[in-house]
């Protein structure tokens, strides 16, 4: 089995966690949703059988990367993670990327065109300006905890409903996300409110594929993306809500590595 491993990286702000498994070729770095964190990405990890370098990268504010000071900008939250590819000697890399994640992806693709090979997007918020405003206006901040630990029981259902089915694991796991990362959920989120995510992923000039769970909130953008980016390829997986990377994750990695076989091959033959 792929052994995978964690370690971190300093970078001026402070330092960054990431997890990491071995292979052979160009390398594949991984974004997460929130308020999860690199550890979402395990299961694709070993899917993928070793078959290139992985690094699933926790941004900052969340797993056990640093915590942010104030509210960051989307160009700090790229600023830092472009930091930590270099700190890791990545040159040429592929990007997989998951909601959240996606933003950073894509300021990523844009800042850096002749170093990122591809970019692979799943739940891709492809809003307009008045559609980007009222889907945040409907995030309320993460609730402060309290005397009666009312706080847990309402992040708990809230996780929950994220889910198509109660997964105990995956459950778990994204609860200790949340209650982590209140701050970095709230500092994410309205850096998010300030990006116009669409007019910087048709700037992107490298080959694209985006993908979404049939029944996540972004499945109707695929389409759209389609429509506005006729080069990008769209991908629809099963019903996870928004854990196809760990739910749907054969399909996941099949898709993924066949794009990524791909965009190679010129290279290859």
């Amino acid at each position: 089995m792929v052994e995978i491993k964690k370690s971190y990286i300093n970078i001026n702000s402070g330092q960054i966690h990431y997890r990491y498994s071995e292979g052979i070729g160009i390398p594949l770095v991984l974004f997460h949703r929130t308020p999860s964190s690199s550890v979402m990405y395990e299961r694709m990890m070993y899917e993928f059988r070793g078959k290139r370098p992985i690094y699933a990268i926790d941004t900052p504010g969340f797993g056990n990367s640093f915590d942010p000071e104030a509210m960051p900008s989307i160009n700090h939250y790229r600023d830092w993670l472009c930091e930590a590819i270099d700190a890791l000697n990545i040159d040429l890399f592929h990007i997989y990327a998951h909601h959240t994640g996606t933003h950073f992806a894509a300021e990523i693709a844009l800042l850096w065109p002749k170093r990122v090979i591809s970019m692979t997007l799943n739940g891709a918020a492809y809003f307009s300006k008045n559609e980007r405003e009222l889907f945040f206006k409907s995030f309320k901040p993460v609730p402060k905890p309290d005397t009666a630990g009312k706080y847990l029981h309402e992040r708990f259902a809230l996780i929950k409903s994220l889910f198509p089915m109660f997964d105990e694991t995956l459950v778990n796991s994204e609860l200790i996300g949340g209650l982590r990362s209140i701050d970095g959920r709230n500092q994410a989120f309205a850096s998010l409110k300030e990006q116009d995510f669409a007019d910087v992923l048709r700037q992107v000039k490298c080959p694209i594929l985006v993908m979404s769970a049939v029944n996540d909130f972004f499945i109707d953008k695929l389409e759209t993306i389609k429509k506005d980016i006729p080069s990008a390829r769209i991908a629809r997986l099963g019903k996870t809500l928004i854990a196809s990377p760990e739910l749907d994750t054969q399909l996941t990695v099949k898709l993924l590595d066949e794009f990524l076989i791909d965009i190679e091959l010129p290279t290859r033959v």
